[in-house]
């Protein structure tokens, strides 16, 4: 396989065309779809359906995706590495999070230690929560941003933010759902989709269930993605709980989750880094920014978003 290969599935799974993606590419639709193919055939497993109305990813495809950004990720970090290697003016903030985390929240926050640090490229890495912890020991990435449940030895933290839990039900049942809230000890009887494990979510909610005097049922399957959860759901194959960020557009049958006092359900999250990051200036500053003018930036943009 070569990364040319990756980067046209990538940028299929983003636009959802091939025509538009070889546009994007810079190449012909034969010659990326021939490069699809081949990669497809080398991978044992179709990454695509494609009908003359649309393209969708696999289940294969939708497992595979990560792993293929994995590597075009890590081909951009060594460049990015190289580069600071012959511009020492320049450096590299490496940041590694759950898959869990809310992207959009995170890029957002950093625009203004992007803007006073110009000279300092961040570079964002999804990874499991195993790799998270392997790659902060052997100091493959500077910091990560985990679920505030995940306990970790001889780390710094930093409480990063909180988000709330929404619940679907089985498609089945969804004549009987309407749109209210729903608190833990209502769902007890209910099998709840869980992914293979590692992100954080199975934990997660295996932790507030136990807090909650319930217990989760788990569906005996486990589903690839997030997305695989919601249409699993859909399906009638069992219910779904999912953080905000993470419940698609499409989903029209998500309810507010709440504990049993009535207050809302929700996720903690927080960042974690290496105690020893004082012979490194730019590690501190970013150290700074978390801990003084992070808190502010991230009340102010909850404000935004409930008003």
């Amino acid at each position: 396989m070569n990364l040319k290969q990756l980067l046209f599935v990538t940028s299929v799974a983003e636009t959802c065309s091939f025509s538009r993606s070889a546009e994007l590419c810079f190449a012909t639709q034969p010659t990326l779809s021939n490069a699809i193919a081949q990669l497809e055939k080398e991978l044992n497993g179709k990454v695509f359906v494609r009908t003359t109305r649309n393209v969708t990813l696999t289940p294969f495809g939708e497992y595979i995706l990560p792993f293929l950004k994995g590597v075009l990720d890590s081909k951009d970090e060594l460049e990015k590495a190289a580069y600071s290697f012959h511009n020492p003016e320049h450096s590299v903030l490496r940041i590694g999070m759950s898959p869990l985390i809310d992207i959009n929240l995170v890029n957002h926050i950093l625009v203004p230690f992007r803007k006073a640090q110009p000279k300092i490229n961040i570079f964002f890495k999804e990874c499991l929560l195993d790799d998270l912890s392997d790659r902060l020991n052997k100091q493959q990435i500077d910091f990560a941003i985990i679920p505030e449940n995940i306990d970790v030895n001889n780390m710094q933290k930093q409480f990063f933010y909180d988000e709330p839990l929404f619940y679907f039900p089985q498609e089945i049942d969804s004549i009987k759902h309407d749109i209210r809230p729903y608190k833990i000890n209502e769902l007890s009887e209910i099998p709840i989709i869980l992914t293979g494990g590692g992100c954080g979510l199975n934990g997660s909610l295996e932790q507030l269930f136990e807090q909650e005097d319930s217990k989760l049922q788990s569906y005996p399957g486990q589903a690839l993605s997030y997305t695989v959860i919601e249409e699993w759901a859909s399906h009638g194959i069992g219910a779904g709980i999912l953080p905000k960020a993470k419940i698609s557009k499409a989903n029209k049958m998500a309810s507010p989750l709440y504990l049993n006092n009535g207050k809302a359900a929700k996720f903690s999250y927080k960042w974690i880094w290496d105690q020893d990051v004082t012979e490194n200036n730019d590690l501190v500053q970013f150290v700074n920014f978390l801990q003084d003018k992070m808190p502010s930036l991230l009340k102010k943009q909850l404000r935004l978003v409930v008003g």
